[in-house]
């Protein structure tokens, strides 16, 4: 009774511990080292854990990109959970004051022998590729503290606890087993990897998730401006493209819209003529047909019409499409800088400064990038001096003088004979005759004067829609000649960063 009580004295003088099983008098100092490290293992983890989950659900406008997300958000995790199963297992083993020795080491091997020795690349694929190697921590110093946990807990720890054969040792006891050298650079190396996870690791990965998520939240910026601004224009773009579907429809209304006119009075020439039976005007009514000019005529202006309108669906066509494909261009170019710059943001990611250095030209660069795209280019068909009204205009007003003539000559027909009759004097019949035989003597030449006429309308209008067309194209290359200078500029803004 006086030895216990000697004992349990001398206990709480000099400290009893528990640790792997058994209890240790007085205390072994790397116990605390190694429960420590395993806490501090654990919170670290935690921490790293928590801030990658915090992007886990970010996307990215790159495959590369993506992919490299993707892996962190998934291969950080696996690995850290891994680790704090592992601490958490040696931490609960350290402490343990009993219980059966196979199954208190088999619990901290485990984990260990499921986590491996697979190198960092392999654990943690692409994403640490897209980082400045010069940043990126010595990721080897986990696995090998790891390995080396495994070997002293299997080759020393575990042979040397089973062979004491007692639940209450003495620090000598426990030193002469596992010697203090071993277990303290045990100890330390686990200490050392969780100061290496604290002070290296952990702001690294912060700084990459920072990294990740500037990436990120830019392109969606970027993108979701550009996107817009490609809306606006082809807003515009739309309202160029019913503007000359309209027209075409104006063109087309205009080329039929004194046909009624000049047939009905074609069929009144021809319909007065035909109840003449002398042999003057009615010896002479088979010669005067309807065939002789006005089919000719509406042969002609149908062909050319189908000219004119074909051409107006040409320029229309060329007008919304040529800034679509410009538009496209410098959508390329832009995203291809402002990909770049994200990179070199991961590249950078450790120095805050030039990350926001970064971020701000980038900023400046998407605003103005989107009012270029938003406004520029669709201007260059929809501006003042792209009036794609106007030679269809010049041809609209053609068209009227041809019809204006056209029906002018055969109202000259009809008054000819107009008041004449079967009675009336043959002076007058002779007279309407010569003048008859007159007009249609002319009719070849008038014909190709009209057909002339006719030609040159649609020859005018191609003409003029050359010229807004070519103007167009040559105001897209300006323009998307000063979006591959913003581009690059942006290039040197961040290179200068």
């Amino acid at each position: 009774m006086r030895l216990l009580k000697v004992c349990l004295i001398v206990a709480s003088v000099l400290g009893c511990e528990a640790l792997f099983g058994v209890e240790i008098t007085p205390n072994i100092p790397e116990a605390t080292t190694i429960t420590n490290a395993c806490v501090k293992l654990v919170t670290v983890s935690q921490q790293i854990i928590s801030a990658v989950n915090s992007i886990r659900d970010l996307s990215y406008a790159t495959l590369q990109l993506q992919n490299g997300g993707e892996l962190l958000v998934t291969s950080v995790p696996q690995n850290y959970t891994a680790l704090v199963t592992i601490a958490n297992a040696l931490n609960r083993a350290t402490a343990a004051t009993s219980g059966n020795l196979t199954a208190l080491f088999e619990s901290v091997q485990a984990p260990l022998a499921a986590f491996g020795d697979a190198p960092a690349e392999a654990r943690f694929g692409a994403w640490l590729r897209l980082l400045n190697p010069a940043t990126v921590p010595d990721f080897a110093n986990l696995t090998l503290t790891l390995t080396a946990t495994s070997t002293f807990v299997a080759n020393v720890l575990a042979p040397a606890m089973k062979q004491f054969g007692a639940v209450r040792i003495s620090q000598a006891t426990f030193y002469n087993g596992v010697p203090k050298e071993q277990i303290g650079t045990f100890a330390q190396g686990l200490a050392g990897l969780a100061s290496h996870q604290e002070m290296i690791v952990l702001p690294f990965i912060n700084s990459a998730v920072s990294g990740f998520r500037m990436v990120s939240e830019k392109q969606t910026q970027f993108l979701s401006s550009a996107d817009q601004a490609f809306q606006s224009a082809d807003g515009a773009l739309t309202s160029v493209y019913a503007r000359f579907t309209e027209l075409r429809k104006m063109f087309h209304s205009v080329s039929v819209e004194m046909l009624n006119t000049i047939g009905a009075s074609v069929s009144q020439f021809t319909r007065r003529l035909g109840e003449f039976t002398d042999l003057y005007l009615g010896g002479s009514a088979s010669d005067y047909t309807r065939e002789t000019m006005f089919v000719a005529y509406q042969r002609n202006v149908t062909e050319q019409t189908r000219i004119v309108e074909v051409r107006i669906e040409q320029a229309r066509n060329d007008a919304t499409d040529n800034p679509l494909a410009s538009l496209g261009s410098a959508l390329q170019l832009g995203s291809s800088a402002v990909t770049q710059s994200l990179h070199k943001v991961l590249l950078r990611a450790s120095e805050g400064p030039k990350v926001a250095c970064i971020g701000q030209a980038l900023n400046r660069f998407t605003n103005d990038y989107s009012n270029l795209l938003r406004n520029a280019f669709s201007a260059c068909v929809s501006g003042s001096e792209y009036d794609s009204a106007s030679p269809t205009t010049a041809a609209m007003n053609a068209l009227k003088d041809v019809q204006n003539d056209v029906l002018q000559y055969f109202q000259q027909l009809n008054n000819v004979i107009s008041g004449l009759s079967n009675s009336s004097p043959a002076s007058a019949r002779i007279q309407a005759d010569r003048l008859l035989t007159a007009y249609f003597s002319q009719t070849f030449d008038i014909m190709d004067t009209i057909m002339q006429q006719l030609v040159n309308m649609a020859t005018d209008l191609d003409v003029g829609y050359d010229l807004l067309i070519g103007r167009s194209r040559y105001c897209l290359a300006m323009n998307v000649a000063v979006a591959e200078r913003m581009s690059l500029d942006l290039s040197i803004a961040v290179d200068a960063c």
